[in-house]
C-alpha cells in the first residue's frame, strides 16, 4: 500500500513540476498564486467592488464633478482649474467609499446567512481572473517590446505554460471589446 502511495506523489510531482517551466512560468504562478490568496481572503463582495468602483467612479466623476466643483468655490476661492480637479478627485473618492461600505454590507450579509465560504472562494476565482486579464495586458505589451527578442527569446516563451495562454486572453478580449463598445455606441 505505502508503495502504491509514493508512486502517486511520484507521478504527481512530474506532472506538477514540468522540466520546462521558465522565469515566467515562475513569476506568473507566483502572481496567480498570490492573487488567489488574496480573493480568498477578501472575499468576492470587495474584489467585485474594487473593479466595479473604479469603472463607476471614474464615470460619476467625470459626469457630476460638477456639482462637487459648484459646492467648493461656494466654499473657497481657488483656481478654476484646481476646483475642477479637487471635485473629480472628492467625486471619485466618495464613490469609491461608498461602494467599498456597500461590499463590506454584503459580506458580512453573507456571513451571517453562512454562505462566507461562497463569497471566498468567488473571490478567490475572480481575483485570479482579474489577474490573468491584467498580467495578459502586461504580457502584449512585453511581446510588443520584445519584438527583436532582446528580452527574451522566442523558444523560451514558446516552452513557457503560462506565456501564450495567458496572453493571447488579451487577443481575444480586446477585440470582443472594441465590438461591444461600437454596438453600445449605436
Amino acid at each position: 500500500m505505502s508503495s502504491g502511495i509514493a508512486y502517486f506523489f511520484y507521478i504527481c510531482t512530474f506532472n506538477f513540476y514540468p522540466k520546462n517551466m521558465t522565469f515566467f512560468d515562475l513569476l506568473i504562478g507566483g502572481l496567480l498564486a498570490y492573487a488567489l490568496f488574496k480573493g480568498i481572503q477578501n472575499g468576492l463582495f470587495a474584489e467585485l467592488a474594487s473593479l466595479v468602483s473604479l469603472v463607476i467612479g471614474i464615470y460619476i466623476a467625470v459626469k457630476f464633478s460638477a456639482i462637487m466643483a459648484s459646492l467648493i468655490s461656494s466654499i473657497v476661492h481657488w483656481n478654476p482649474y484646481t476646483i475642477k480637479t479637487v471635485a473629480f478627485v472628492l467625486t471619485f473618492i466618495v464613490v469609491v467609499v461608498g461602494i467599498y461600505m456597500l461590499s463590506k454590507f454584503f459580506t458580512g450579509l453573507a456571513d451571517f446567512a453562512y454562505l462566507g465560504w461562497i463569497n471566498k472562494v468567488g473571490g478567490g476565482v475572480f481575483r485570479v481572473l482579474k489577474a490573468i486579464l491584467i498580467i495578459s495586458i502586461f504580457l502584449t505589451l512585453f511581446e510588443k517590446i520584445n519584438y527583436h527578442n532582446f528580452l527574451a527569446k522566442k523558444e523560451t516563451l514558446d516552452k513557457s505554460l503560462f506565456f501564450n495562454p495567458i496572453q493571447k486572453t488579451a487577443d481575444f478580449l480586446f477585440p470582443s471589446l472594441e465590438k461591444l463598445y461600437e454596438k453600445a455606441k449605436k
